[in-house]
């Protein structure tokens, strides 16, 4: 079974996405993006069985896309409990982060994410940090803005 582990960015841009294309470009978090990088990442991730967020990045993803006027984020909250209910929830303990010398360089959620990716088929990202780590590590990743690239 092929699976893929998602970072927070990537969740944004799918959940805001998913609420309507149109709004990609002027949500704070996603305004990098344009539509074509939201059907690329729903092509890319169409090729795994099983995704999966750490509940790190559940979190981190809730607090961003709140970053709008208020009836607009209880949609994207709908949308993104929906969603959610489709990913599998991986959690990291406190003791496995902190015992990671990654948690000073990195932060709490992007250790958790190292962790996970050790038992997953691939791993996305658009944090080039994270990225060079995972490489680092021989893991499986794919940064995503390269792929927006070709």
């Amino acid at each position: 079974m092929r699976s893929a582990l998602l970072d927070t960015n990537l969740i944004v841009l799918l959940i805001v996405g998913l609420a309507g294309k149109q709004f990609i470009t002027t949500h704070k978090r996603t305004k990098d993006f344009i539509e074509e990088d939201y059907d690329l990442l729903v092509q890319t991730i169409n090729n795994f069985d099983r995704l999966w967020i750490t509940s790190h990045c559940l979190s981190e993803v809730s607090n961003l896309l709140k970053q709008t006027h208020e009836d607009f984020a209880k949609k994207l909250m709908l949308v993104f409990a929906q969603f959610a209910d489709h990913m599998k929830e991986s959690h990291i303990s406190k003791s496995k982060i902190f015992e990671n010398e990654l948690v000073f360089r990195l932060g709490v959620a992007d250790t958790g994410f190292v962790e996970k990716s050790r038992k997953v088929t691939c791993s996305f990202t658009t944090d080039l940090d994270l990225y060079l780590e995972l490489c680092r590590l021989g893991r499986k990743v794919i940064n995503f803005n390269h792929l927006r690239m070709l």
